[in-house]
């Protein structure tokens, strides 16, 4: 069962909070709470509203997980750290050294105004809906977290899986007691009209084994960074199975494309078409550059060099 248009309580210690397109997570632990992904900027007004509504206090949130350093995934977490000026921000090493890297940083900001634009755009925000400018060019990480971690919410506890391949910084989190299982992007990009598209930006092989990976866990609850949770575990086991199909096939088609002596252009022209006839929120530029290092990357794992 797919599940959508947050604010929507998913169990009684999990709520989701945000937009379709970039869900956040409340976990509830009692006395305590906790808020996984780090957003875009312009859902901390979005957050401060539903919060406020739910009647959240500001010494109730004390950790922010950021599952990885990419744009989309942690510039709201400036927003959160005033709305919970006391919790912890927590994310893998790798991730931290990235939120902390001045030109990164800078370039996300640019990033964050075009992602800004484009929900003010589709209505998924208001119109003043905008991310603060930072006082500075660097998101604070008080608290790494790797492999094989234990984070403990109040009497909630998580599960910490390193999950590589979207990037080489990815963190899920996996709750054994009640199968929820949060990941972010380590699947890719799914449109709930049943249509993958595969997010191997740091590494093919790493990203097949993570869907391995958690598709071994046999969740009941998956909580997905774009567009919907998973409900069910069959619904999940299914959802698995599609996306790694779905990778399996992206890659072997990009690369019988390579054969055939289509150029990186070319093939990522065509696939970042398909991708923008699914989702228009971003430009069709943004698709296609980011197939291009899909290509690449493909390639790098079938030793293929690039054409001279």
């Amino acid at each position: 069962m797919i599940k959508q248009n947050p604010p929507l309580a998913l169990t009684d210690s999990l709520i989701m909070l945000g937009t379709n397109e970039y869900p956040i997570y409340l976990v509830k632990g009692g006395a305590e709470g906790a808020i996984f992904e780090g957003g875009v900027g312009a859902l901390g007004p979005v957050l401060e509203r539903q919060l406020a509504e739910l009647e959240i206090a500001p010494d109730y949130v004390k950790q922010i997980f950021v599952t990885h350093a990419h744009p989309d995934h942690v510039m709201a977490v400036p927003a959160m750290k005033k709305m919970f000026p006391d919790a912890t921000v927590c994310a893998s090493k790798p991730a931290a050294q990235v939120m902390h890297f001045d030109k990164a940083i800078k370039f996300f900001c640019q990033a964050d105004g075009m992602i800004t634009m484009a929900l003010q755009k589709v209505g998924s925000v208001g119109p003043d809906d905008k991310p603060e400018p930072l006082e500075e060019m660097k998101i604070q990480v008080d608290t790494y977290h790797a492999d094989g971690d234990l984070v403990v919410i109040g009497d909630v506890e998580y599960d910490v899986l390193f999950t590589p391949g979207h990037s080489d910084c990815s963190l899920s989190f996996h709750n054994p007691s009640d199968g929820t299982l949060i990941i972010s992007d380590a699947t890719g990009y799914f449109v709930p009209d049943n249509f993958w598209w595969p997010n191997y930006f740091s590494h093919y092989g790493e990203y097949v084994d993570s869907i391995q990976r958690l598709a071994s866990l046999n969740a009941e609850l998956l909580c997905l960074s774009h567009n919907a949770v998973i409900s069910g575990a069959e619904a999940v086991a299914d959802y698995f199975k599609g996306a790694l199909e779905a990778t399996e096939a992206y890659h072997a088609r990009i690369i019988a494309d390579v054969q055939a002596g289509k150029s990186v252009r070319e093939i990522a022209g065509q696939l970042g078409q398909e991708v923008y006839e699914h989702t228009q929120l971003m430009p069709l530029e943004f698709f296609q550059k980011n197939a291009s290092v899909l290509v690449k990357q493909s390639m790098d794992y079938e030793e293929i060099a690039p054409a001279q």
